[in-house]
């Protein structure tokens, strides 16, 4: 065994010997050895620009110590993990298995397909091939934990009949709502009466930044970005805004008593429902702000809502109707996730009890440079 370390370390040090000399500028050092493992400092640059790609770029904001303590960490781990794989040549996985996990990984950190992601790396000057080692160990990893222990996984089944019971009645009933809308454009109101000024200053103005007052509807005219006020613009400019000319807020409500919410939806509104007199059909209630939400909720079946005052303009929504709609649950595709996630705890807890059981079988010694 001696002879082995000592092969293996001379084999190391001849490597970054025939490096060193390739580039002068390059001068590594071994800084830290796991068990017949070693780690140099170019490693631990490699490794920084790896947590630099899974961060996004999180790791540059700490400063240079502590980033070189996680990254320091991180590779002790890989050491030890390697380590313990080293007695297992077994452990065999497929390009499509480690593809897809790349995939997913990339997807995890918030890159929408992998050739942005690749595009990233580029960026970064951090090699796809390197992190496809990093995902290579973690899948070999967790199969061999999962070797030594997936006998010993227990799933309590009436503990996962519980979840799955309140998951089904989590999921199972959602509110449905019939609305129609009238939204009014700043600039056809012609003055805010008290109670309208009273709403906007209780609300302030409603941007892209905040909770917004967004509907998920195709028609709703509110969906459009474009309306979203510069959230920088006083309250003050906002009512400023609404002396033009056209309709009082006072004279709408009351053409809306008399002639109709649909017939006022198509003389007066500004959104592209006017023509079906202001219908939105029935929307999910998940489908609605916070904010527009808690006003609908509060008002009666056939009636209007106070007018809200939105980046843009006021809307009004009619509440037509509402109804509860039961959610279709695939039962056994549910049943099968709550136990993958059982069965995933456990496994978690096994590979932590199984690392720190290698970890204190492993000599870490640190060179000083």
């Amino acid at each position: 065994m001696g002879k082995n370390i000592k092969l293996s370390i001379a084999t190391i040090l001849l490597s970054i010997l025939l490096l060193t000399s390739s580039n002068a500028k390059l001068n590594i050092k071994i800084i830290i050895s796991v068990g017949d493992e070693i780690i140099t400092n170019y490693d631990l640059d490699k490794e920084i620009n790896y947590l630099n790609v899974i961060t996004v770029g999180q790791i540059k904001k700490l400063d240079d110590q502590e980033s070189k303590k996680i990254a320091i960490d991180s590779l002790i781990k890989d050491k030890i993990k390697i380590t313990a794989l080293s007695k297992h040549n077994n452990i065999i996985i497929n390009d499509e298995l480690l593809n897809n996990q790349i995939i997913k990984s990339s997807q995890n950190i918030g890159f929408r397909n992998i050739e942005d992601f690749m595009t990233f790396l580029k960026f970064q000057e951090y090699e796809l091939d390197e992190f496809k080692k990093k995902i290579l160990l973690e899948l070999k990893w967790n199969q061999l934990v999962y070797q030594f222990y997936k006998d010993q996984i227990v799933i309590n089944k009436e503990k996962v009949d519980k979840k799955l019971k309140i998951s089904i009645a989590e999921q199972k009933k959602n509110m449905e709502y019939l609305v129609y809308e009238i939204f009014i454009e700043d600039a056809a109101i012609k003055e805010l009466n008290k109670k309208s000024e009273e709403i906007l200053t209780e609300h302030n103005i409603v941007n892209e930044g905040q909770d917004g007052i967004i509907i998920e509807t195709e028609s709703a005219s509110y969906n459009n970005k474009k309306n979203l006020i510069d959230s920088e613009k006083s309250i003050e400019e906002v009512i400023d805004v609404k002396i033009k000319d056209q309709i009082t807020i006072d004279d709408l409500i009351k053409n809306i008593k008399e002639k109709g919410f649909e017939n006022t939806a198509i003389k007066f509104s500004s959104s592209p429902s006017a023509q079906q007199g202001g219908k939105l059909g029935w929307v999910s209630e998940s489908n609605f702000s916070q904010l527009l939400l808690k006003s609908i909720k509060k008002t009666k079946i056939g009636s209007i809502t106070e007018p809200i005052p939105i980046s843009g303009g006021i809307l009004i929504i009619k509440v037509e109707n509402k109804r509860v709609v039961e959610n279709k649950i695939d039962l056994e595709k549910k049943m099968e996730e709550l136990i993958d996630i059982e069965k995933n705890k456990q496994l978690n807890n096994f590979s932590t009890n199984y690392f720190n059981q290698v970890k204190n079988n492993i000599k870490i010694k640190y060179f000083n440079d």
